[in-house]
C-alpha cells in the first residue's frame, strides 16, 4: 500500500509538471522549492541564515514538513527553527540586527503589520533561548519577543530572552527593555539586569553582571535551578553565586584583552561595511552573532551587511571570549543615508522621466499653437504698437525666467564618504588622486538649472565646471604627507541658491616605525613582541598625537 501510494504521488507530480523529485528518502520537496519560493517571497519581514550548527530544522508556514536549515538560506514570518543538542543558528534581519538561537530552542519568526512605516517584528519563544543584538529602530516599530507568560518590547539593544519551564527570562547586556506579563504586571530591564517572569506572571529582577551572556543563557538553562521557582530564596542565591564566580573570571581575561579598533566613517553610502581591529591572536571576535577567531596576525576582520533600504543610525557591539568569558570591548557606530539614484536608475525614474517629456512635448505643441494664433491676430491687426511688443517680450521674458529658477532638490554624494584616511607609504611625500562626486536627487531634465559647480581649497578654485552636461565628477587634487587637507565643494543654482558639503582627506606616515623604507605593514615598540597592523590605526593615532598631523 506504501509503495502504490509513493508510485501515485510521482505520477502526478510528473503529469503537472510542477515539481520533480525522486521517489525515495532524498531531499525534502520543500527544500528543493526552497530558492524559488524566496524569489517571489513578499513578507514584509525576511531574515537571513548566517550560521548553522550542528541538528537545526526550518518549517515553512502553512506546513507540518520539516527540513534542514541552511546557510544563507531566507527565513521569513510564520517559518519555525528547532535546534538539538549542541546546535545552533544565527539570522540577521532586514536592518542587520541578529538573532542567534540556541541548543534546544524552537522559535517562531513573525510580524505584525499596522500600517506601510509602522510594524513590528516578533519573535516567539516556545522553548530555548535566543540571544539578540537589535539596531536602533524608527519610531512606531519594535522588536518583540513573546513567551506563554510575558512580552518584551525591544527598539535598540543587545542581550537575551529564554522560555524554560514556562517561565520567562530578559536578560541585557545594554539598552533599555520594557516587559508586560500576561497577568498584568509591568517591569522594565537595564544594562547589567536580568528580569524573571513566573508561571503565574509575578515579576523577579536581580542584578547580574553575567546578564546577556551566553553563559547565563545556559546557566538559566538547569532544570534543577528552576524547580525552585524564581520567587524563591534559593533561586536567587544560586544565580548570585554563579554571576560573582563569572565576574571574577571576566575581570581577569579583560586584563589581557587588548583591542585597537580602525574608525569608521561618520557616514556609511553603502550597506555593508567592514570592521577591522588589532586583537590578541587566539581571542575569540562576536559582532552580530558572528564569531572568528583571531589569527596569528592579531588582525580582526568582518563584513556586515543590511537590506538596502534600512537606514540609520547601525551599531556594531564586539564581544571579545574566551571558552564561556566574555566582555564587550568595544562598538563602532556609524549612519548609513539613502544613495542618490540618477535619472533612470530606477523604473520610478524612468516614469518620472516619461512624464516630464511628455508634459514638455505637450506644453510645446501649446505654445506653437498659440504662436500661430497670435501671428494670425497680428496679421489682422492694422499698426500694433511697438509698446505693445515691448510688453509681449517682456511677458515672454519673465516666463522663461519663472521656468529658469524653478524649484531643484539637488545634493551631493561624495565617493568614499566624507573623511577619507589614507596611509602614504615612505619614501613617497605627497598623495595624488582624484577627489569623485556626484550630483543627486536631480534628473537629467534638472541639469540645465545649474549655473555651475566648483571645487575650492582654502578658498581658492581648485576646478570650476561651468557648463553643466552630467552628474558625475573628478578632480584631481594632491595633499602633502601629514596634513589635512579640506576641499569645499558648491553647486550653485540658477535661482540662486547654493548648496555646499566639504571633503576631508588625512595623509599621514610615522617615519620612524618604517626605518626610511617602505612597508606594507608597521612595526610598533610599544606593543610586545612587536607585530603588524595593516589597517595603521595606531599610527594615525601616533601621528595625531604627537602634533604631526596638521591642517593644511
Amino acid at each position: 500500500m506504501i509503495k502504490s501510494y509513493k508510485l501515485s504521488l510521482c505520477l502526478v507530480a510528473a503529469l503537472s509538471a510542477t515539481v520533480f523529485w525522486a521517489c525515495k528518502d532524498e531531499p525534502d520537496p520543500r527544500t528543493v522549492a526552497d530558492n524559488k519560493s524566496e524569489a517571489v517571497d513578499t513578507s514584509k519581514i525576511k531574515a537571513k541564515v548566517r550560521k548553522v550548527l550542528g541538528e537545526t530544522d526550518l518549517q515553512r508556514k502553512n506546513t507540518e514538513k520539516w527540513s534542514k536549515l541552511r546557510f544563507g538560506q531566507v527565513v521569513s514570518e510564520k517559518d519555525r527553527i528547532r535546534t538539538g543538542a549542541e546546535s545552533e543558528a544565527v539570522m540577521a534581519i532586514n536592518d542587520g540586527s541578529s538573532l542567534w538561537i540556541t541548543e534546544l530552542s524552537d522559535v517562531v519568526l513573525d510580524a505584525e503589520i499596522f500600517d506601510s512605516l509602522n510594524h513590528q517584528v516578533s519573535v516567539r519563544v516556545n522553548n530555548g533561548a535566543v540571544l539578540f543584538d537589535v539596531q536602533k529602530q524608527p519610531t512606531g516599530r519594535t522588536v518583540n519577543f513573546t513567551t506563554g507568560v510575558a512580552t518584551a518590547a525591544i527598539r535598540g539593544t543587545a542581550g537575551f530572552v529564554a522560555s524554560v519551564n514556562g517561565q520567562m527570562v530578559t536578560s541585557l547586556k545594554q539598552g533599555l527593555v520594557s516587559v508586560n506579563s500576561i497577568a498584568g504586571n509591568t517591569g522594565e530591564v537595564v544594562q547589567n539586569q536580568t528580569l524573571i517572569v513566573g508561571k503565574n506572571g509575578v515579576i523577579k529582577n536581580l542584578n547580574l553582571k553575567s546578564s546577556g551572556t551566553k553563559a547565563l543563557s545556559m546557566e538559566l538553562a538547569n532544570v534543577n535551578i528552576w524547580g525552585m521557582g524564581p520567587e524563591s530564596e534559593e533561586f536567587e542565591k544560586a544565580l548570585t553565586d554563579f554571576d560573582n564566580d563569572y565576574e571574577k573570571r571576566r575581570e581577569e581575561f579583560a586584563k589581557k584583552v587588548n583591542f585597537r579598533a580602525n574608525p569608521l566613517p561618520d557616514t556609511l553610502m553603502l550597506p555593508s561595511v567592514t570592521l577591522q581591529a588589532r586583537v590578541n591572536p587566539g581571542i575569540v571576535v562576536t559582532v552580530m552573532g558572528e564569531s572568528d577567531t583571531v589569527p596569528e596576525s592579531g588582525i580582526y576582520q568582518r563584513t556586515v551587511e543590511w537590506a538596502d533600504d534600512s537606514y540609520g543610525p547601525k551599531r556594531f557591539s564586539v564581544t571579545c571570549s574566551e571558552g564561556d568569558i566574555e566582555i564587550e570591548c568595544f562598538t563602532w557606530k556609524s549612519n548609513y543615508t539613502p544613495p542618490s539614484k540618477p535619472a533612470g536608475d530606477d523604473a520610478s525614474a524612468g516614469e518620472a522621466n516619461a512624464d516630464s517629456i511628455a508634459a514638455a512635448e505637450a506644453a510645446a505643441a501649446a505654445a506653437a499653437e498659440k504662436a500661430a494664433a497670435d501671428k494670425a491676430a497680428a496679421e489682422k491687426a492694422a499698426g500694433k504698437n511697438a509698446a505693445g511688443k515691448k510688453a509681449d517680450q517682456a511677458d515672454a521674458s519673465s516666463a522663461n525666467e519663472k521656468k529658469t529658477t524653478k524649484s531643484v532638490n539637488v545634493s551631493l554624494k561624495l565617493v568614499g564618504g566624507k573623511t577619507e584616511r589614507k596611509h602614504l607609504d615612505l619614501p613617497a611625500s605627497e598623495y595624488k588622486t582624484n577627489l569623485k562626486f556626484s550630483l543627486a536627487g536631480i534628473t537629467d531634465a534638472d541639469i540645465s538649472e545649474i549655473a555651475s559647480v566648483t571645487v575650492k581649497r582654502k578658498g581658492e578654485v581648485v576646478q570650476s565646471f561651468n557648463n553643466i552636461s552630467g552628474l558625475n565628477y573628478e578632480v584631481p587634487v594632491s595633499i602633502k604627507l601629514n596634513t589635512i587637507a579640506k576641499f569645499d565643494i558648491e553647486i550653485a543654482l540658477k535661482s540662486g541658491k547654493k548648496i555646499r558639503t566639504t571633503k576631508t582627506y588625512e595623509v599621514f606616515c610615522l617615519r620612524r616605525n618604517h626605518s626610511a623604507k617602505a612597508r606594507n605593514c608597521v612595526q610598533y615598540d610599544k606593543v610586545d613582541g612587536g607585530g603588524c597592523d595593516e589597517s595603521h590605526a595606531e599610527e594615525y593615532e601616533a601621528v595625531k598625537d604627537n602634533g604631526t598631523l596638521k591642517e593644511d
